[in-house]
């Protein structure tokens, strides 16, 4: 029924408000509720004072006849059917998956970006929050739902394979209601901010809150792509402020990605019944989080966690904890007749669902590893590398008697953009991922564009990305003919021509006027790309292949501690062996590698310039420029 429908025409508000005043007035007729029941309407509001027009229908009556009664909206929403929600956005082809919790409904969408290629115009990666909700409102609109009663929709990328009533979701859930402040579902960079310096997170440096933000922020949907901001259907107007906010899926990605929240798995029990979740809470937020799942079990919000909720917590767990009045006395240290909120994070820690501590000494091998050489390292100001933009001439002047190294990285097919920017110089150096993945139409594209540049040398190395020139690979990334190693090195040959001075160094060197160079392309395992070795005696007998005395050691992945650092956990992931080999025995001057997009810049250990010449961002967007120095010629070349 509908005021405003082509059927009936349009009904005052002050006709409807008489009506009322009358029905109200009269006195009804009962009507036995066995014989009658409220069809319900989609409205928008749950205002008591809302009153709308509502037919009641007579059961077993024809359907035909309506009995129309005024009567107030509705005031609550009924309990959503959880399988009932998941089997309607399992229609639409972008959700995977799905679970209600809450007042939200949690997605993990149809596959993900490929990275050769970008998102998919109809991938599921591509698909908006908003648009979920839509399809979802019209579904579920039709089942007699109100609009108002549509549960929101959250992105995650994985579902908790457990059911227990407090999952990693509820602990996201918990922190993000924390941080947003203005109760927007977004949030802003003032209130992270201002969350961070409450709780001393991100503060190592002024700017690291800053960097960990803007690191998390989403580029524009598709959708903002094709139809800009002229079209509010899309939802994609004012990019420019809405990109000073993250919603629910990056501040998770966040807080997983800096280590401040982790689903942990628990070492062998003996052979005794593991709790079915574990989690590690940064201690810097274990308050809120506790808040949260102390509440989910205090039913009468009393303060105290008493016997029978204990029991469903254990029961839910699946703890090894005895049920019994006298084994729960034991655990009331207090003797309040029930557990507060420290005897329950006792309970938490001592079962292993919770554990504690600071997220920076929560590392993996490499990051204790770090912290036991970091008081060793000398970090001074470089001195001989210098930032140079060809637009804007900022290089110093090259030094007489010496060649002029022009340095890059990871371009990642956009080296194109580059042309103009690329400074003069006599040498250049490219430390790898040059490609997306190695395709044959990429990798001639860059050859060609090597060719063109007016250095007399070009010396390049291969990185993960670079597919077709690892002859060993066989992960999932590889394109099938697109990326066979032979046909594609090839190509690349004849594209960059003979005379052209490219060079391709894979565990050699090359000498340039006496200046020793050398060029590997291996890193420590990441992800399934190419060139990976394990971390270890693999990548160990790599860099101790590598001859004592190089001038310029080229390699794809950084050292240790050196431009090494990931946004935003700032957690180290360079190669140890590597840093032992360049100060221990190598001693190069210069080390120029990339990979690690958000190290770029350079590092100075009194001996060797560690250059991290990434030319892309975290975000592969091209803002850092290339980087050069200055090597004289030494003086039996020079002389010839």
């Amino acid at each position: 029924f509908s005021l405003h429908s082509s059927a009936y025409p349009p009904i005052s508000l002050r006709v409807l408000g008489m009506a009322r005043a009358r029905l109200l007035s009269a006195a009804p007729r009962a009507l036995p509720a066995s014989r009658w029941r409220r069809r319900p309407l989609p409205v928008a509001a749950s205002s008591s004072s809302l009153f709308v027009l509502a037919p009641l229908v007579r059961q077993g009556a024809p359907s035909g006849r309506r009995h129309f009664f005024f009567g107030p909206g509705p005031a609550a929403c009924p309990p959503l059917p959880p399988d009932g929600v998941r089997e309607l956005l399992a229609g639409h082809p972008a959700v995977a998956d799905s679970r209600l919790v809450g007042d939200f409904v949690y997605v993990v969408r149809e596959g993900t970006p490929d990275v050769s290629t970008g998102p998919s115009l109809l991938g599921g990666a591509s698909v908006q929050e908003w648009e979920l909700k839509e399809f979802l409102t019209v579904k579920m609109v039709k089942q007699g739902f109100a609009p108002n009663c549509i549960p929101a929709v959250r992105f995650i990328d994985a579902l908790p394979c457990t059911t227990v009533p407090f999952t990693i979701l509820h602990v996201f859930d918990a922190l993000f209601a924390e941080v947003d402040r203005g109760r927007t579902g977004k949030i802003s960079f003032q209130e992270f901010t201002d969350f961070c310096r409450e709780r001393d997170l991100f503060s190592s440096t002024t700017s690291e809150a800053h960097d960990v933000f803007f690191s998390s922020v989403s580029r524009p949907s598709t959708s903002c792509y094709l139809f800009g901001n002229n079209n509010d259907m899309f939802q994609t107007q004012d990019f420019e402020v809405s990109k000073n906010e993250i919603k629910f899926y990056e501040f998770q990605k966040l807080l997983t990605d800096s280590g401040i929240i982790e689903l942990t798995s628990l070492p062998d029990q003996g052979g005794v019944q593991a709790p079915r979740a574990s989690y590690f809470v940064d201690e810097r937020v274990v308050d809120v989080v506790l808040r949260r799942w102390f509440s989910t079990y205090d039913a009468d919000a009393d303060g105290l966690l008493h016997f029978d909720e204990y029991t469903r917590m254990v029961a839910d767990y699946k703890l090894n904890f005895a049920v019994c009045q006298e084994a729960f006395r034991r655990l009331d240290k207090k003797g309040l007749g029930g557990l507060d909120l420290d005897e329950f994070r006792a309970l938490l820690e001592e079962a292993d669902i919770l554990q504690t501590g600071s997220s920076v000494h929560k590392d993996d091998e490499i990051g204790k590893l770090w912290r036991e050489i970091e008081d060793t390292q000398t970090f001074l100001p470089p001195s001989r590398v210098f930032v140079a933009d060809a637009r804007k001439g900022v290089a110093p002047p090259r030094l007489e008697g010496a060649l002029r190294f022009v340095c890059i990285s990871d371009t990642h097919g956009a080296h194109r953009q580059l042309s103009s920017r690329m400074p003069a110089g006599d040498v250049l150096l490219h430390a790898g991922d040059f490609s997306m993945a190695g395709g044959l139409e990429e990798v001639v594209d860059f050859g060609r564009w090597l060719s063109s540049l007016p250095y007399a040398h070009k010396i390049v190395i291969a990185g993960n990305h670079d597919l077709s020139f690892d002859k060993s690979y066989g992960g999932h990334h590889a394109k099938g003919d697109d990326t066979d190693a032979k046909a594609v090195r090839a190509a690349f040959a004849a594209a960059c021509g003979e005379g052209a001075g490219v060079v391709y160094l894979e565990d050699q060197e090359h000498t340039l006027e006496g200046i020793r160079i050398y060029g590997s392309p291996w890193q420590p395992e990441f992800g399934y790309w190419a060139f990976n070795l394990p971390r270890g005696a693999s990548l160990a007998e790599k860099w101790g292949a590598i001859p004592e005395g190089i001038d310029i050691l080229m390699v794809h992945g950084p050292a240790l501690g050196r431009g090494d650092a990931v946004l935003p956990s700032l957690k180290h992931v360079g190669c140890a062996d590597l840093l032992n080999e360049i100060q221990a025995r190598i001693r190069p001057k210069f080390l120029v590698c990339g990979h690690m997009h958000e190290g770029a810049g350079v590092t100075f250990d009194g001996t060797t310039h560690f250059v991290n010449a990434c030319s892309l961002d975290e975000q592969y967007d091209l803002v850092y420029m290339p980087l050069v120095f200055d090597f004289p010629i030494p003086g039996s070349a020079r002389k010839s």
